[in-house]
């Protein structure tokens, strides 16, 4: 009895304890979780787990669990720990709407369509970010055969050539490429590669700290090896997304200062080169705000305008886009969000601004094909952005953003998660110019060639041809993509006629046959 009596209390006193290690690891977890040790915090909910009976607790380490996966691009594990946070009676209504977001992610669009629907109908008042959310799961359905099969000598859509960039690339991610210079011979991007043989885990992410890498073209036209920068930019800190002035002189880039015992916050600073090193990194304050999260910059080609992202309060909800104006004693102004036109509630990140002011990012929250996608931002005569997508094969399921322009080609690179899960790389891409042949012939009800014609071409880029066709009446012109062509052709005797050739949407090489046939005058 005696024996029975101390097994019982021995199992009583092993439950106690395990129940006190689960919890603590739910503690340390949450500390972890709120300063951003998104990869620390994972573990640490994925141990605090184990044995644990008490459901809201399971609910809430399997909801931070999730959002500890989202945020390091895992979607499909994130969306089935949100599932199981949902079955312990998990009570954020926004939950359907996380897990939607990442089922979309990771191609379970069926999934997340019925989960937009569950979020639009317990908060009819974010409809809105639902519908968009339902109209991207339709979009990616009906492009799923280019998106799964993807062959890139018959690009989809839009037209556009995408290989994956190995000379950049890494096992770690590398990703937010950028120019320096308008000769497009040398680019600079981040990477968490590490040089060292044993390098240090960040807490964030799971891999090395984030530097910034730089490759050149070489005498024999090939990219370099890449190599860190130096310094000041070394792996204490986070540093990556840079962005350089036309002259090549300044660079901005994103620092995250870490932080063991407070939120890590994002920073933007501001570096001069000089007798071909970089100088002493100043920090960017829109406004003089310290307070404020600024990261992704992006100049404007002038050097005067400052985009950056930020979630600071009174925004749209999730990331922003803002800029800041130079003010004439150097610092920057105020920072000035973009509007609901660009910012949505959910996220948008990685500006990027052309040489022609077009307008780059990169968004969560727009109708898209899942995880961020990139899209175009031009404004109208009113001033106005009109955003849109751009599309396949740009875009795919997965996270897709930083993209840069060699000036005004349409190639250039950008960073997606399309290669491996978790881990990013760095694209090109390239759309190959389109040609245009119209060829024609010009010939009378018996098929032969009538006497002194005339074709005359109008375009509606002021196109104005005059053609003469030869003696068999054949002819022939290039069309320019995006123009209307009205074209009138006759013959002395017989009646003139007239039509239009359209040239939009056309994105792929072709040759275009224009048989006309003439009537005579009775």
């Amino acid at each position: 009895m005696q024996k029975k009596s101390t097994i019982s209390i021995f199992i009583v006193a092993l439950a106690a304890i395990l129940v006190a290690c689960g919890s603590n690891r739910g503690v340390k977890a949450k500390k972890a979780f709120d300063i951003g040790e998104y990869d620390r915090a994972q573990n640490l909910y994925n141990k605090a787990t184990v044995g644990e009976k008490n459901k809201f607790n399971l609910a809430e380490y399997y909801f931070h669990l999730a959002e500890c996966y989202k945020k390091k691009g895992l979607y499909k594990k994130a969306a089935s720990a949100y599932q199981t946070a949902l079955k312990n009676k998990h009570k954020d209504n926004d939950i359907y709407f996380y897990m939607a977001q990442c089922q979309l992610a990771s191609g379970q669009y069926d999934k997340a369509e019925e989960n937009f629907e569950m979020y639009k109908s317990i908060v009819p008042h974010n409809r809105i970010v639902a519908d968009n959310g339902i109209a991207s799961c339709h979009l990616a359905q009906n492009s799923i055969k280019e998106l799964t099969t993807y062959d890139y000598k018959n690009p989809p859509d839009t037209g556009y050539i995408v290989m994956l960039a190995k000379q950049f690339n890494s096992r770690s991610s590398d990703f937010s490429p950028a120019f320096v210079g308008d000769d497009y011979e040398v680019v600079y991007f981040t990477s968490m590669r590490s040089m060292r043989r044993r390098p240090k885990i960040n807490r964030i992410t799971g891999q090395s700290n984030s530097n910034i890498y730089m490759s050149k073209i070489d005498g024999g036209g090939q990219w370099t090896q890449p190599e860190e920068l130096g310094d000041p930019f070394g792996e204490k800190n986070d540093d990556g997304t840079p962005a350089i002035t036309a002259d090549g002189k300044t660079m901005f880039f994103t620092r995250c200062p870490y932080n063991t015992d407070s939120e890590n916050n994002a920073e933007c600073y501001e570096v001069q080169r000089s007798g071909g090193r970089w100088g002493t990194p100043v920090r960017v304050l829109p406004g003089g705000d310290s307070t404020m999260m600024v990261a992704h910059p992006a100049i404007s080609p002038d050097g005067q305008t400052l985009y950056f992202v930020s979630d600071k309060d009174g925004g749209h909800g999730g990331k922003d886009i803002y800029l800041t104006q130079r003010q004439p004693d150097g610092s920057w102004g105020e920072a000035e969000n973009l509007g609901a036109i660009v910012n949505t509630q959910g996220d948008e990140m990685f500006p990027y601004v052309r040489d022609n002011g077009t307008l780059y990012f990169s968004s969560n929250g727009h109708i898209g094909y899942g995880g961020l996608d990139i899209y175009k931002a031009v404004k109208n005569d009113n001033g106005r952005y009109v955003v849109t997508n751009m599309g396949l094969p740009i875009n795919s399921s997965s996270d897709d953003f930083g993209i840069i322009f060699q000036g005004n080609k349409e190639k250039g690179y950008f960073s997606s998660g399309r290669a491996k899960i978790g881990i990013d790389n760095i694209f090109s891409f390239e759309l190959p110019e389109v040609v245009l042949m119209y060829d024609g012939k010009l010939t009378t009800a018996n098929g032969s060639a009538p006497k002194r014609p005339f074709i005359k071409v109008i375009g509606s880029d002021g196109t104005n041809l005059k053609l003469r066709p030869d003696e068999n009446g054949t002819f022939g012109f290039r069309a320019d993509p995006g123009v209307t062509y009205l074209i009138q052709c006759g013959a002395k005797g017989y009646f003139s006629q007239k039509f239009r050739v359209d040239t939009n949407g056309k994105n792929r090489s072709e040759t275009i046959n224009l048989n006309v046939t003439l009537k005579p005058v009775e």
